[in-house]
């Protein structure tokens, strides 16, 4: 997912620096998603990380994960684990 200028506004909105746009752009396309629910934790895509939490959310976990190694993002009932681990080896 490449960041769009919506999402870039987001993010400064939410106090990231536009130097941290590439960064976090590379954690986008390495990091695993895992979803912890009723049913249990299973790993899921990006596009349903993004559906379950919405874009702020999301863009919020991710911008946190890209630079932590790992976020927690919460839904409802559902958890959104951010591992961006990868990125870093």
């Amino acid at each position: 997912m490449k960041l769009k200028k919506e999402d870039k506004k987001i993010l400064k909105n939410l106090g990231v620096e536009e130097e941290d746009f590439n960064q976090i752009e590379r954690a986008i396309k390495k990091t695993v998603y895992e979803l912890k629910d009723k049913d249990g934790t299973r790993e899921i895509a990006q596009e349903e990380a993004l559906k379950i939490l919405g874009r702020e959310e999301f863009l919020s976990g991710i911008s946190r994960s890209a630079f932590h190694w790992s976020s927690v993002r919460k839904n409802g009932g559902k958890t959104i684990y951010f591992d961006s681990s990868k990125l870093f080896k």
